[in-house]
């Protein structure tokens, strides 16, 4: 099969990834989503792999970590600095480094001690240009580009007795433009710009051009192994030195390489589909074309749904038309492929057949790709994180048979039988000579002779152990070494139980670190004190605490019971007991500390969180509400300690509420604070500090101690059920001077003394009441307002208008009562409780304190139909108002409610229905109206749902929907969409939301709704 001959399936499969045990992968682009799904101004903009973690950047200027296998979220870096727009691991995953829009570039550095103390490094070598690429060494060197050519490196040292690393940064080259992509081997810097390549020693601080051609348009370069496929670089480990400016060397000159670079390769994408290889010294070796061969059609993606069900398709292999004039922007070695991209495709350019090179379609609007070994992490526009593998035919063959997908393994041995019985195969293939006891004979038949090969394999395939044991056919180390791409491997402590399951390994393993830690816990904690006493030499910008996240979980501090043994070279003197004692006593403070305080950053970014754990945290240190105090003060003085100086307070202030509001001791503790001066004024500004720290408030009270109305005293406070819980314990117990005193600082809490004073009469409490100004707490008090209270009210709203204090009559500029509380609004609350004509008289009585235009048709129309309504439905007044409030604002419902009015001239109405396009228009009249979403200009408001301003037409035509599924009239029985009917009388709606056609309701003469009636 020629065919398949010419793709041997070095042609490797590209498919999602299955884990080797059956069990699959999480939704990771559900994970990744998490922190910002409830956030809509916060979008990540840039993201990196590395070996146990995935970062994303964001437009906020956060990094949001997560663990890489199984993906979770685990911290949020927050950053003041503007978006990000590159971000890197380092490949210790000790640092991350990151620049945003103004070309700043800064590392973090992580440390693991319980003090949690991390430092910043800030380069501005870039300041004003964009950052184009940065790349880590593997000895803490971090290279980076701009738009403009420039090329930096920044160096950290860090150094045992110092709680600190030292930092130098500065140019090294300047190109003659934007550079597209940078690639690290060893001591050798890759740099790509738009017109050219250059290799650079940076032992030698030289470089060099690659080739003599120029060319135009973004072009990436990478590093690859002559032999062995490129994972992650060697490591190499220079000294920290003096940085200066890189020298340009002649092309006939060439680099002294190591014996580590000799078989390491170069590779420079050139314009239409070609790759240039070069030697590390940078001399032209040859050139590639991919052209043609990517005229074939796109190979298919196996997906997980394929895998599963043992379907595979493979009729991607034939011409299709031209090949393509690719500029591959941006490559990688992959698998002994090189790996490129761009927005709807993916190439796996085969540098050693070009002819088993393969591309892919399956994914459009790519916008980021990231390697780890051999797994590809694309992030699509969507928000789609897309993760996949690529593997070779033999690893894919053991995997599918490990997965016991025999069906499709035996199928693909027959597909690429002619590839399997002329190569030299690995060893570990032999497991696949299973496949006669697990396929029907008829399907053997057309692999007999591979599987006869799978069988010589077997007897091959014995390794002996260090103990002179030979282990013979272990499945488990046969796809473990193949997933690992090591061949040569022999089988150790580790992966000698072929049978025995990761987990339990893992097990064994965590229990002999467990003991390790354990014994080395005391020098780890003596050392950790040595290098905190240490002066430091450099000046240092601490941030807030970052944890990156690891596999084994840290132990708890051993009792130190022994005389401490450190290194030889460093003197001490053995520590008292009581000296001992103090210092774990100090230990497990700042434990706790930083428990408490990851508790908040999770709840800051919405992860659930876990009350109980809360709470066993603090009443493990702490037993009684005193003893909380001075924890929260400790963990105040740890915020400061980590550079956390913004927040210091209102994290503990928040953790201290979050405890007592979820402490089955609460009611206690409560008592315990109002009896305690120093508890009452922590809880007080612990209140004030939570509630406020994002507001500007100013002017909250007059300088006669009275309120001032405020936009804020209508939004519920954080915490209001604890804080309701506290006024109304210090009003039962005569405390009620300090309840106006917490009331100054949080006008909400006015709310809460009104609710308690609801029994006074109210002429003692109408001015605080009216000073407030919010509509739904008057709302609240209207059952109690009476004729007289009204005329002193309209009094009091006529100073409270003019923007002067009800108590003092002092004037307060801080906002305008006339845009906030109207005279309609006062005149329709009126008319809800003195009904249409008293609301009237009341009005032309006080017409001297209202200014000519406050009173609008809108109040005038409300009350003449209020007062006809209500002869024949006395509880109809609230509700019509409130419907003829909020429709009166459209145009068409406005002149249906004035024709109303002009047909009940005698005072007489036809009954106590709407037109339904005003009744449609509202949402008081027993309907729901079309509603429209408007998008907010300001990030920080949230879109608004409205009633949309509908057609007459539109409302007929959406009319289901808005009669609630409604259809038939009940008097005549016929479809409410009749043509005849509507253009005869129309529709009318009742206040419970029943329509009828209006010749309907004259025909039987009807005041009130019929089926409302027959209910009763």
């Amino acid at each position: 099969m020629d065919s398949v001959e010419s793709n041997n399936i070095v042609n490797d499969f590209l498919h999602s990834t299955i884990e080797k045990y059956k069990k699959k992968l999480p939704d990771i682009t559900d994970s990744i989503n998490y922190p910002i799904k409830n956030v809509q101004r916060i979008k990540y903009t840039c993201f990196d792999v590395s070996k146990s973690l995935i970062a994303f950047g964001a437009t906020s200027g956060g990094i949001y970590i997560f663990n890489r296998s199984p993906c979770e979220f685990v911290q949020l870096i927050p950053s003041k600095d503007g978006a990000i727009t590159r971000l890197s691991i380092s490949t210790d995953e000790k640092h991350i480094a990151f620049a945003n829009g103004r070309g700043i570039i800064t590392i973090i550095k992580c440390d693991q001690s319980l003090m949690g103390s991390h430092t910043t490094v800030t380069s501005k070598e870039h300041q004003g240009n964009e950052v184009t690429s940065i790349v880590w060494s593997n000895n803490n060197t971090l290279f980076a580009s701009d738009d403009i050519g420039q090329i930096s490196i920044l160096q950290l040292q860090s150094f045992i007795a110092k709680t600190m690393f030292q930092s130098s940064s500065q140019i090294i080259m300047s190109l003659d433009s934007r550079v597209c992509q940078l690639d690290v081997k060893g001591c050798m810097l890759l740099v790509s710009t738009l017109t050219r390549c250059y290799i650079c020693d940076t032992s030698q601080e030289q470089y060099r051009q690659i080739g003599h051609k120029l060319r135009d348009g973004e072009f990436g370069a990478c590093f690859v192994n002559r032999d062995k496929c490129l994972e992650n670089g060697s490591i190499l480990n220079q000294d920290f030195k003096e940085i200066k400016t890189y020298n340009i060397v002649d092309d006939n000159e060439k680099f002294a390489v190591g014996k580590d670079l000799q078989d390491t390769l170069i590779y420079s994408a050139r314009p239409s589909s070609r790759l240039w290889e070069a030697n590390i010294d940078g001399t032209v070796r040859r050139t590639h074309q991919f052209k043609q061969v990517l005229a074939r059609k796109p190979m298919t993606v196996l997906s997980i749904d394929a895998y599963n069900n043992q379907k595979m398709c493979l009729d991607g292999l034939d011409i299709d038309g031209e090949g393509q004039a690719i500029n591959f922007s941006k490559i990688c070695s992959l698998n002994c492929v090189i790996f490129s991209y761009k927005k709807d495709a993916l190439y796996f350019l085969d540098i050693h057949d070009d002819e088993n090179t393969v591309w892919f379609d399956t994914y459009k609007d790519i916008i980021g790709c990231k390697i780890y070994h051999d797994l590809l992490y694309l992030w699509l526009a969507n928000g789609t994180v897309v993760n996949l593998r690529f593997m070779d035919i033999e690893k894919f063959l053991i995997t599918s048979y490990i997965d016991e997908k025999y069906l499709l393994c035996t199928e693909l041995c027959a597909l690429y039988s002619d590839y399997l019985l002329s190569k030299n195969l690995s060893t570990k293939l032999h497991v696949l000579a299973g496949l006669r006891e697990k396929v029907e004979a008829t399907q053997i038949k057309s692999i007999e002779k591979v599987i006869e090969k799978f069988e010589k394999l077997k007897a091959n395939d014995a390794t002996q152990m260090k103990s002179g044991i030979y282990v013979v056919d272990n499945t488990y180390f046969a796809q473990t070494s193949l997933n690992n791409g090591n061949e040569n491997a022999k089988p150790n402590d580790d992966n000698v139980f072929g049978t025995l399951p990761p987990e339990a390994l893992q097990t064994l393993k965590d229990l002999s670190v467990s003991v390790t830690d354990k014994l080395s816990s005391s020098k780890k904690i003596l050392k950790e004190k040595w290098e905190e006493m240490k002066q430091l030499s450099v000046e240092k910008q601490t941030v807030q605490e970052f944890n990156l996240p690891k596999k084994i979980a840290c132990e708890e501090p051993i009792e130190l019971t022994t005389p401490i043994e450190f290194d030889n070279d460093i003197i001490y003197k053995e520590s008292s007991p009581k000296t001992i004692e103090i210092d774990n006593n100090s230990l497990e403070s700042d434990k706790v500390c930083k428990l408490l305080y990851q508790y908040f950053r999770l709840s800051l970014v919405g992860k659930e969180t876990d009350d109980t754990n809360l709470i066993s945290v603090i009443e493990s240190h702490a037993c009684d509400i005193s003893e909380v105090h001075q924890l929260m003060l400790l963990l105040e003085q740890y915020c400061l300690s980590i550079g956390a100086l913004e927040e210091s307070k209102f994290v503990s202030n928040n953790i201290f509420l979050t405890y007592l509001k979820i402490s089955s001791r609460k009611v206690d503790f409560l008592d315990s604070i109002i009896n305690d001066d120093v508890l009452y004024k922590y809880f007080v500004d612990s209140c004030i500090s939570v509630n406020m720290k994002n507001q500007k408030l100013y002017n909250l009270s007059c300088e006669c101690g009275f309120p001032l109305p405020f936009s804020t005293t209508n939004q519920t406070p954080i915490f209001a059920e604890l804080i309701d819980e506290f006024i109304e314990k210090q009003w039962s117990s005569h405390t009620r001077n300090q309840c106006y005193e917490m009331c100054k600082r949080m006008p909400y809490l006015w709310r809460k003394i009104l609710y308690l004073r609801r029994n006074e009469d109210l002429l003692n409490v109408l001015r605080l009441l009216l000073q407030m100004l919010d509509e739904s707490l008057l709302h609240s008090f209207l059952p109690q307002f009476t004729l007289d209270t009204w005329d002193r009210a309209i009094q009091l709203f006529a100073t409270l208008h003019a923007n002067m204090c009800l108590n003092c009559n002092k004037k307060f500029n801080h906002m305008s009562v006339k845009e906030t509380l109207s005279w309609d609004d006062i005149g329709g609350l009126m008319l809800k409780t003195i009904g249409g004509r008293n609301a009237i008289k009341l009005m032309e009585k006080h017409a001297n304190l209202i200014e000519a235009g406050e009173l609008t048709m809108m109040f005038y129309h409300s009350c003449i139909l209020a007062s006809m309504y209500e002869k024949y439905d006395v509880t109809i007044t609230c509700r019509l108002t409130d419907a003829l409030y909020s429709c009166y604002r459209f145009v068409d419902s406005r002149l249906e409610i004035c024709n109303l009015l002009r047909s009940s001239l005698t005072g007489q109405i036809r009954n106590t229905a709407l037109p339904i396009v005003v009744a449609a228009k509202t949402i008081h009249w027993g309907l729901s109206p079309l509603t429209e979403t408007i998008l907010p200009s300001d990030d920080n408001v949230s879109e608004q749902i409205l009633i949309k301003d509908a057609s007459i037409d539109e409302i007929i035509d959406n009319l289901p929907q808005i009669t609630k599924g409604v259809t038939d009239c009940i008097l005549c029985g016929l479809p409410l969409q009749n043509e005849v009917l509507m253009k005869d009388g129309g529709l009318w709606v009742f206040k419970c939301g029943h329509t009828f056609h209006g010749a309907c309701l004259s025909l039987n003469k009807l005041k009130l709704c019929l089926s409302c009636s027959i209910k009763v």
